[in-house]
Formats: structure tokens, sequence, C-alpha cells
């Protein structure tokens, strides 16, 4: 379809403008004055349209992107609450296992516990045993010791010990008791001793102690304060680094059979020299004492 072209006449003698007029002819093109020039009508609606289009495709760009940094932001979110979510299952899950093994742990301490108790038990009940059989052992061996000192006459009469000596242990023994000058230093103990045949007894284990113990009068500590010298020599010295000699040379190796406290090497002369007193048990009856104090002395020797 053809539109008239529109023409513009302007009046020459008033200086009026006068009115534009459009004209219709056929087979003309609708234009439109920009400016000075006439430009056509279609092109410019289409360049309009283009240019509308571009603008709607920038602006969908533009919320496309905005749209795609939303979901951005948001999916670190998304992923750290269901990281959050995996990792507090799997620690649910831990805790699970951990509590089962402390269960677990605490049944097998308790079980522990109850053996140990059985155990402790079974030891005391051995150890109260082995008490008991000691003390049977003990009282034995003091039996036995008061037969053998109450048959030491009769072994006399036999005539294996010398006069005033008596039998026991398989050894003959003299308590100077029976002599009018009881009491010597430990030299002239020794000195005695050796003039009768013997030494100075050596107590070499628990049996002989326990065979003397039962056949040495028993005296109070009172009683042996009252005589000038408590206790009764017997053959062994202390020598140099305080080690304990028998008159045999041979050294004393064990605990021995000591009173409390003893030795202690008191005095501004020291104590050397071991005597037995018959005061306490057969367990607690040796002390040092001063070398040149007076006491009783029993000597030993084999029998003939």
């Amino acid at each position: 379809m053809a539109y008239p072209e529109m023409d513009s006449n302007e009046d020459d003698s008033t200086g009026r403008k006068s009115s534009h007029r459009n004209k219709r002819s056929k087979g003309s093109v609708s234009t439109v004055r920009v400016g000075s020039r006439s430009v056509p009508l279609y092109p410019l609606v289409i360049v309009c349209l283009g240019v509308l289009n571009t603008i709607l495709l920038l602006t969908a760009v533009v919320i496309g992107i905005c749209c795609g940094k939303v979901d951005e932001g948001s999916a670190p979110e998304q992923i750290t609450a269901s990281t959050l979510i995996l990792e507090v299952k799997q620690l649910q899950i831990i805790q699970s296992g951990a509590v089962q093994a402390q269960k677990e742990s605490e049944e097998g301490l308790e079980r522990e516990r109850m053996t140990n108790e059985k155990l402790q038990q079974q030891i005391e009940q051995s150890k109260t045993l082995s008490d008991a059989i000691q003390r049977q052992l003990e009282a034995l061996e003091v039996e036995k010791a008061t037969l053998v000192s109450s048959s030491s006459d009769i072994s006399l009469n036999c005539g294996r010990c010398p006069s005033r000596w008596f039998y026991l242990n398989e050894s003959c023994y003299f308590h100077s008791q029976s002599e009018y000058n009881a009491l010597k230093n430990w030299a002239d103990s020794r000195e005695d001793c050796i003039r009768r045949g013997g030494d100075l007894v050596v107590i070499e284990d628990w049996a002989e102690q326990v065979t003397l113990y039962e056949h040495l009068p028993k005296r109070t500590i009172q009683q042996e304060w009252l005589l000038s010298g408590p206790g009764i020599w017997i053959g062994f010295t202390r020598e140099a680094g305080d080690t304990w000699m028998w008159v045999n040379n041979a050294t004393l190796l064990d605990e021995g059979f000591w009173i409390h406290g003893e030795p202690n090497n008191q005095g501004p002369h020291g104590e050397r020299c071991g005597a037995i007193m018959n005061i306490i048990n057969y367990k607690n009856s040796w002390f040092d004492g001063y070398c040149l104090s007076n006491k009783e002395w029993l000597c030993e020797m084999r029998p003939s």
C-alpha cells in the first residue's frame, strides 16, 4: 500500500508560516522529516524495534547474571549445611562406638577387679596357712630343743662331754655360771674356753639358736642388769667394715638373731664383741658389747 507524501510550503510575502499539507498520490512512500532530510518511516520503526530488542536482551542477560550470582552465593551455604549434617552423623556413629567401647572396657575392668580380689583372697589364705605352718614348725623346734635339753644329763652319763659340760645338737657346751668367778671380758672368756679344749660358741643355724635358747636359763632385763655384766659372750667380733667374724674365721652372712636396734656400736670405745641375752626370744637375743666389760661366757667343743 502506498501512503501520500507530505510536503511543507512556506509563504514568501508575509513571513507567516503556512500549514503543511499531506498529499497522497499513487505509488508514493511515507517519510518523516528529520532535520533537513526526509527519512522513510518503515526503516526507522525497524531500527527502533531492534534497539528495543537489544535493550530487552541486555536486561535479560543482566538479570540472568544476577540470578546466577545469587545461586552461586547460596550454593556454598547449602554444601556447608549438607557437610555439617554428614559430619554430625559420623560423629554420632563414632560417639556410639566410643560409648560401646567404654562400656566393654568397664566390664573388662570389673571382671579383672573381681579376679584380683579372688587372687588376693587366695594369697591371704595361703599366707595364713603358711604362717600357721611356720608357727607349728617353730613350736616343734622348741619342743625338740626342750627334749634335747632334758636328755643332756643322760648324754653326760655316757661320757661324751667333760664334767660340767652339757651335750646339745651334737656338740658339748660349757656355761660359766657354774664357775665361782663367772664373769670375764671377751678375750679372757675365749682364753678360758681354749684352755678347756674348746672355743667360744659358734651359732651356725636356727636350730642351734633355738636349742641354746631353751637350755640357757631365762632371765628378765632387771635380773641381767643386777649382774655386773648382762649377757653371755659368744664367739664373734666386729672386724673392719662392720663385718662380723666367728672365731672359726667364718663370716656372718645372714641377718642373725639380733635384738631390735642391735648392733649399734654405742659408747666412747665402741662395741665390737658379740653376746647373747636370754631374755626376749630366740629370734632376738644377740647384741654387741664393749669387749672389756665382764660377762658370762659360753664355750663349745666337739664331743669325744
